[in-house]
């Protein structure tokens, strides 16, 4: 197919519950925008032109953008146009008729191309199942083949047609009083003697036509059960695939488990012979191999290298990065910190723009206070150190290598290699202070007002 046909998608009208066609054609699925499913299928086609034809209120719209990744990634031109398709006061009859006019002038160019017409909002049409449709077409040598996508030829059918048949039509559509749709063009064409081909179209798990936001949701189901088979073949095992949500960007090594109740969005990493536990929650991060990642777990923009173990209850925020064999236990919160080989930080603490050694040990409920109200300061946490439970480290702030903390400590100077620091008030006791208290109070109650 490649450089033999031009590939024209018709944006929707925007359907129940969209302001607009172009809402509708960034609406996430699958951590994608819905557009973005039927430009990768065409793709892999290798067309020689991609038109997308849209309304002008797309013009800025960053969904767009980013759903035209894959066409670049595979050197195959995309041009944007722009009509009234898909704006409110658009109809059926207009809808079809404004996108052949948009889509004219760079038609011309292509006469004796095929066009194939798909609506963007079909998401879930495979590669195999247009590339059927070009083949059926130029074996019958039809002026236009439709693929059957429902009971009736609707204005946002699947369709190709031979692009010089078309063009000579358009005075005749934009003359037209009848409803401007498939089904009309075929009857145009076969006035004429021209031949009109119909391919059956493939169950309804593939010609689901987003017509509304209840659709997405279906659109969704599909998508994931497409995910979750290649998953399953590239080795991955899912324990419950219908409590797993897993993007389509995501990717997951081979060996790894993955337990019910987990969400793994965007563009995930996760390598081989990991353990993904149950209601972990994983975003844009990385990974590696023989990882594990317990229990009501927050991962997003983190790095996990080869080894390590979070959670349960972790959250691992933007900018952070647990070195090779790393622990990281429940309730700990970091962010834009890196956590170095073997260190542990079990219980209860939070560490913010910290940068940690080799084999530290933090106890439980220590805290870098890295924000001082106007800027976010840096802490510096040498190889073998030990940070006692319940430290202050008050950023900007270093504690040298192999040194000790004490536990309850306030730390705001620089402890330096092999020195033990201690920041804490001297403990006093006062023996026999509460009986005293006591009898004061009752004398002062017993005095007459």
């Amino acid at each position: 197919m490649n450089g033999k046909v031009i590939a024209l998608v018709q944006a929707g009208e925007g359907g129940a519950g969209f302001r607009s066609a172009t809402e509708e054609l960034i609406c996430p699925l699958l951590g994608k925008p819905l557009v973005f499913y039927i430009l990768e299928s065409i793709s892999r086609l290798r067309p020689e032109r991609i038109l997308l034809v849209l309304d002008e209120s797309a013009a800025a719209a960053d969904g767009l953008r980013s759903a035209s990744e894959s066409v670049a990634r595979r050197k195959i031109p995309l041009r944007t146009l722009f009509s009234g398709v898909g704006a409110k006061k658009s109809s059926a009859r207009t809808g079809l008729l404004a996108v052949l006019t948009a889509a004219s002038p760079e038609l011309r160019k292509y006469r004796s191309r095929d066009i194939l017409l798909v609506p963007a909002n079909r998401p879930l049409l495979k590669p195999r199942t247009l590339k059927k449709l070009l083949l059926v077409h130029r074996r019958e040598r039809c002026a236009m083949t439709v693929m059957s996508c429902g009971p009736a030829l609707e204005h946002d059918q699947v369709a190709v047609f031979r692009a010089g048949d078309i063009l000579r039509l358009i005075p005749a559509l934009a003359s037209a009083k009848k409803k401007v749709s498939i089904s009309f063009l075929a009857g145009l064409l076969t006035s004429r003697g021209l031949r009109v081909g119909l391919v059956e179209a493939p169950g309804s798990g593939e010609i689901l036509r987003v017509a509304g936001r209840p659709d997405i949701a279906r659109a969704a189901a599909e998508l994931r059960g497409r995910k979750q088979a290649v998953l399953a073949r590239r080795g991955v095992t899912l324990l419950d695939p219908a409590a797993t949500w897993i993007d389509w960007d995501s990717e997951v090594g081979r060996g790894t488990v993955i337990y019910p109740m987990t969400v793994i969005e965007g563009a995930t990493r996760i390598g081989k012979n990991c353990r993904i536990h149950p209601h972990v929650h994983i975003m844009d991060s990385r990974i590696g191999e023989g990882a594990a990642v317990l229990s009501s777990t927050v991962l997003e923009g983190a790095v996990l290298e080869p080894g390590c173990q979070v959670g349960p209850f972790a959250r691992l925020r933007p900018g952070t990065v647990v070195r090779r064999g790393a622990k990281v236990g429940n309730f700990v919160e970091m962010k834009n910190t890196v956590f170095g080989p073997r260190s542990k930080a079990m219980h209860l603490s939070y560490l913010g723009d910290t940068r940690v050694e080799e084999d530290v040990n933090v106890g439980a409920g220590t805290i870098t206070c890295n924000y001082d109200g106007v800027r976010k300061n840096r802490t510096h946490i040498g190889a073998g150190a030990f940070i006692g439970s319940g430290t202050e480290l008050v950023a900007p702030v270093k504690v040298g290598k192999k040194a000790y903390v004490a536990a309850g400590s306030t730390i705001t100077k620089d402890v330096g290699p092999d020195s033990l620091a201690i920041g804490r008030a001297r403990q006093v006791e006062k023996p026999g202070w509460v009986i005293e208290r006591i009898k004061r109070l009752h004398q002062k109650s017993r005095r007459p007002k």
